[in-house]
């Protein structure tokens, strides 16, 4: 029982309790809490300094996003780092290398970012993307991402994403912890993207993907935007990508969707790359 507000036994006030489901607390809120209450999330890729001539890991910043390709005052919520060897980025392509990305609380709620923790987890670690070295062949041993939840010190498998093959297509499919497929994320290779892209329009730059059930209805939407030469604005300088969650999906689906969007750029839009700048 919650320990009685304070009363005024002169005014003969019945004793008041303090329920649980009105003591709101935002500071109690874990950061899967406040994933799971956004419509939509902006991803965008961030490079670091080069070291010592190797290709530099992948970086990603997540912002809040309430409609395709719009962001809410730049609140940034994650810091998507990428941890892989040296060796592994030289020799080994985007598609079958092996990795780690840590996903840090970098803004929805108290954070100081240290950066002597780039490459490893820290207590502001909130998932964990990991994905093995996988000797694909066809339709066999397809790449395959797991996510797990690690915040204040959780290790909790959330599903994984899986990298499968297709004729006229690109995407992945999603799976939850009990191995039922959730989400299917797809593109038509149709598009002029693949076929006539313009390097300075952003249309011919922009991949329109369908978030759909396993049922093949169409519930959310996701469009990359692949950095263009001739624009200016933030949208087009640099690659990203924004996602609309499905309406019904749980917290623990979007988190799934933001490792798929992320297993989406290593699989067919990671570059190599030479020089780069934060």
């Amino acid at each position: 029982m919650q320990s009685p507000l304070k009363t005024l036994d002169s005014l003969d006030q019945t004793n008041a309790y303090q329920l649980s489901n009105y003591a709101d607390n935002p500071k109690t809120r874990t950061c899967l809490d406040i994933l799971g209450s956004q419509q939509g999330i902006h991803i965008q890729e961030r490079f670091e300094p080069i070291s010592f001539g190797f290709p530099t890991p992948n970086v990603f910043r997540v912002y809040s996003a309430d409609h395709l390709g719009d962001q809410i005052e730049m609140q940034q919520l994650f810091k998507c780092k990428e941890k892989s060897t040296d060796c592994d980025r030289c020799c080994l392509g985007p598609k079958i290398r092996p990795f780690e990305m840590f996903v840090d609380n970098f803004g929805c709620s108290d954070y100081q970012f240290n950066k002597n923790q780039q490459f490893q987890s820290s207590d502001q670690t909130i998932f964990k993307f990991k994905r093995e070295y996988q000797c694909t062949c066809c339709c066999c041993n397809r790449p395959r991402l797991e996510v797990y939840y690690v915040e204040n010190g959780q290790n909790k498998q959330l599903g994984y994403i899986i990298d499968p093959i297709y004729c006229c297509q690109i995407g992945c499919n999603i799976f939850d912890s009990d191995n039922q497929l959730r989400y299917m994320i797809e593109a038509s290779t149709c598009q002029s993207y693949f076929w006539c892209r313009c390097p300075c329009s952003i249309e011919c730059n922009q991949i329109n993907f369908d978030i759909k059930l396993p049922t093949g209805e169409v519930v959310a939407s996701m469009l990359k935007q692949v950095k263009t030469c001739c624009n200016t604005d933030s949208f087009s300088i640099c690659d990203n990508i924004s996602v609309m969650f499905p309406q019904k999906a749980t917290k623990e689906d979007k988190a799934l969707i933001l490792a798929a969007a992320i297993m989406i750029e290593f699989m067919y839009f990671e570059k190599p790359r030479s020089r780069s700048t934060q």
